[in-house]
C-alpha cells in the first residue's frame, strides 16, 4: 500500500476532533488495505510505533538526529529550525519547507510504500555499534528524499513516536470490530492478553483468531488494577467474604519462566531482568513453565525501605552486583496467570490463589501462620507470598489492616474471591485501602521557565490525569517537593521532549510521571476536567510508569467524594 494513501487518511483523522469520525476514517483505511501484513504495520504506525506495545525495542533516533537527516535530504537547516520554533512540530515544519522548495522532482523516485517505511525504520532500530548514527541518518534521509510534503509530516512524527492524530488502541479496536463484525468485547479481551494491536489486526484480516492469540510466556500482559474504596466496611458490604492482603509499596513485577530462561517485566512491560539477578536466580530454581505476579520490595532488617531504593535497582545498568549487596529485595507473589500450558486468567481468584500457594509451597495465612510470618520478617528471603486474611468480619479485617501498617507497609488490598483476572483494567473486584487519601500519579504536560533561584531550570510544571480514552486533563501546577538535583534532571529530560516553545513555558510530550500528594481536591472551573489539586507537592518520580498508567479523571472524582465523606 502506498504511504501517501495512508497519510491522506491520517490527515483526515487529525483534522477532526470527533472520535466517531476518527473511527469512521480508520474504517476507510482498513478497507483500502489489501495485504494483512500492511494492516499490521499501519496499526503500529497509527499509535506511533514500529514494534508491538509489549516490545521495548526503540528506533534510537532523537530530535537532533532527525533534524540532521531531514537537512541531509535537501532542506535548509536554519529554515527548518525556524519553522520548528514557529510550529512546535518537526512534522509540520518539514511539510511546510517541502511545499516551498522549488525544483524537487519525485518522478525520479519510486513512490514510498508502507512496507518501505516500516522495513527501513526496523533496520534503523537494529543498527548498533561504531558509526551507527551515520548509518541511521543515511537510512532516514533516504526516506525523506522520496517523501512528498504530507508524507514527510507523518514520517517525522512516526520517527519521534508521536503521530498527533488523536488515535488510540481502544478506537482502533472499535474500528476493527465494526469492519470485521467481531464483538468489541471479544477483541478487547484478546488484546488485553496479547498487547499487540498489529498482530490482532493481521489475524483478523486473515480470519485466524487462533491459539496464537492466547497467553504466552515472554509476552508480558498488562496488569489488572485496583480501585479505591472509602472504607473496609463498604468493600465487605459489596463483596461479602473477601481476601485481604497486605499492600506493599514496591515495584510491581511479572515473572516469566520457560526451561532455564527467566524474564522479569515491570508494570510498564519493560524487561528489567538484568537489574534483578538474585531474583532471576531464585526463580530459576522453581519447577515448570509459568507466569506469576508480585510486588518487589526493598527490605532492611525486616522493614520495607523507601520506594526510591527499588527504583535505583530497576534503573541501574552497571555495577548491579555491588548495589544488590546494598539493597536486599523480596518479591511478594500475589497471583498466578499461567502454569505448564494452562491459563489461569479466566478462573476465580480463590482457585488462582490456591494454585499459587501450591506453587510456592505455603499459604502465609495470617490467622494460621502469623507466628511464622513475624519470625520470617527479618530473614533473608527473596521469594515470598503475600500475607492474606479471608474474612467477612470488619473487626478481623481492621485488625489485619492495622497489623500490616505496624510492620511498615501501606495498607491492604481487598479481593473478590470469585473474580477472574482482567488484564489492563481497573476493576471493581479488587480494591485498595490506605489510611490517607491516595496520592495521584500524574504526567507533566507543560513546564514553566523558572525565576530567581530557579532561573536556570523550569520552576513549575503543569500536571494532568487522563480519561479512559487517553485524553489528558490538567489538574494544576506543581513546583514544591523538588531538590536542585531533581530540577537539574528535569531540565535535561524535558528539553528532550519539547513539542512547542511558548516563550515563558514549553509544551512537552506526556512522558514524565510524578507521584504527587496534596492537601485536598477542589472543584474548579479553571480546568476542563472540573477539578484542581490544592497545594500539590512532588513525592517521587515514577519512572516505572507511563502516561497510560497515570490516574484517571474518574479516580479524581472518587477521591473527591471520599474526601467529602471523611469531613
Amino acid at each position: 500500500m502506498l504511504w501517501k494513501d495512508v497519510c491522506e487518511i491520517f490527515r483526515n483523522i487529525e483534522n477532526t476532533t470527533k472520535r466517531l469520525e476518527k473511527r469512521a476514517q480508520f474504517i476507510k483505511l482498513i478497507d483500502k488495505v489489501k495485504n494483512p501484513e500492511d494492516l499490521k504495520r499501519i496499526c503500529y504506525i497509527t499509535i506511533g510505533r514500529v514494534f508491538p506495545e509489549w516490545d521495548e525495542k526503540e528506533l534510537g533516533v532523537g530530535e537532533k538526529l532527525l533534524i540532521n537527516a531531514i537537512v541531509s535530504s535537501g532542506i535548509n537547516k536554519d529554515k527548518l529550525l525556524k519553522a520548528i520554533h514557529e510550529t512546535g512540530d518537526i512534522g509540520l515544519a518539514v511539510e511546510k519547507l517541502k511545499k516551498e522548495k522549488k525544483g524537487t522532482n519525485l518522478l525520479f523516485y519510486q513512490p514510498l510504500t508502507v512496507e518501505d517505511v516500516y522495513k527501513t525504520l526496523k533496520r534503523v532500530a537494529e543498527i548498533e555499534g561504531e558509526g551507527s548514527q551515520k548509518k541511521k541518518l543515511r537510512l532516514i534521509s533516504s526516506l525523506f528524499v522520496r517523501a512528498n510534503p504530507l508524507e514527510s509530516r507523518y514520517l517525522a512524527r512516526l520517527i519521534l513516536g508521536d503521530m498527533r492524530i488523536g488515535m488510540n488502541v481502544p478506537t482502533i479496536l472499535e474500528a476493527l470490530s465494526i469492519y470485521y463484525n467481531v464483538p468489541k468485547e471479544k477483541l478487547e479481551k484478546i488484546y488485553s492478553v496479547v498487547n499487540d494491536i498489529g498482530l490482532l489486526a493481521e489475524k483478523l484480516a486473515k480470519n485466524e483468531l487462533d491459539e496464537s492469540l492466547t497467553i504466552q510466556v515472554f509476552r508480558p500482559i498488562k496488569p489488572m488494577l485496583a480501585q479505591l474504596t472509602p472504607s473496609i466496611e463498604e468493600a465487605l458490604l459489596e463483596m461479602g467474604t473477601a481476601q485481604f492482603e497486605t499492600k506493599y509499596d514496591g515495584a510491581r513485577v511479572q515473572i516469566h519462566k520457560k526451561d532455564d530462561k527467566v524474564k522479569i517485566y515491570s508494570r510498564r512491560l519493560e524487561d528489567i531482568t538484568n537489574s534483578l539477578p538474585e531474583i532471576v536466580n531464585e526463580f530459576k530454581k522453581l519447577p515448570g513453565e509459568f507466569i506469576v505476579e508480585g510486588e518487589c520490595v526493598a527490605i532492611q532488617e525486616g522493614r520495607p525501605r523507601p520506594f526510591q531504593d527499588i527504583l535505583r535497582r530497576i534503573k541501574r545498568k552497571y555495577d548491579i552486583h555491588k548495589i544488590s549487596k546494598e539493597i536486599n529485595l523480596r518479591v511478594y507473589l500475589f497471583d498466578i496467570l499461567y502454569k505448564d500450558g494452562k491459563s489461569y486468567i479466566d478462573i476465580p481468584f480463590k482457585d488462582r490463589r490456591k494454585a499459587l500457594e501450591e506453587f510456592v509451597g505455603y499459604e502465609n495465612d495470617w490467622k494460621k501462620d502469623r507466628e511464622k510470618i513475624e519470625k520470617e520478617l527479618k530473614e533473608h528471603k527473596i521469594i515470598d507470598i503475600s500475607y492474606k486474611l479471608v474474612t467477612n468480619k470488619v473487626d478481623e479485617a481492621r485488625e489485619f489492616y492495622n497489623w500490616s501498617l505496624d510492620i511498615g507497609h501501606e495498607g491492604v488490598m481487598i479481593k473478590n474471591l470469585k473474580a477472574p483476572y482482567t488484564p489492563g483494567s481497573r476493576v471493581r473486584t479488587m480494591y485498595k485501602f490506605k489510611p490517607t487519601l491516595e496520592n495521584l500519579d500524574v504526567v507533566i504536560i507543560k513546564a514553566k521557565k523558572g525565576m530567581g533561584k530557579r532561573k536556570d531550570w523550569y520552576g513549575s510544571f503543569e500536571i494532568a490525569v487522563r480519561d479512559e480514552e487517553g485524553n489528558l486533563y490538567s489538574i494544576g501546577h506543581v513546583g514544591t517537593g523538588l531538590s536542585e538535583e531533581d530540577l537539574e534532571m528535569l531540565k535535561k529530560e524535558i528539553d528532550k521532549i519539547i513539542l512547542e516553545d511558548l516563550g515563558d513555558e514549553v509544551v512537552v510530550k506526556p512522558e514524565i510521571v510524578l507521584e504527587v500528594a496534596y492537601e485536598e481536591i477542589q472543584k474548579s472551573d479553571k480546568y476542563k476536567g472540573g477539578y484542581a489539586l490544592r497545594f500539590p507537592r512532588v513525592v517521587r518520580f515514577r519512572f516505572d510508569k507511563g502516561k497510560d498508567d497515570i490516574n484517571t479523571l474518574d479516580d479524581v472524582k472518587q477521591i473527591y467524594e471520599i474526601q467529602r465523606s471523611r469531613k
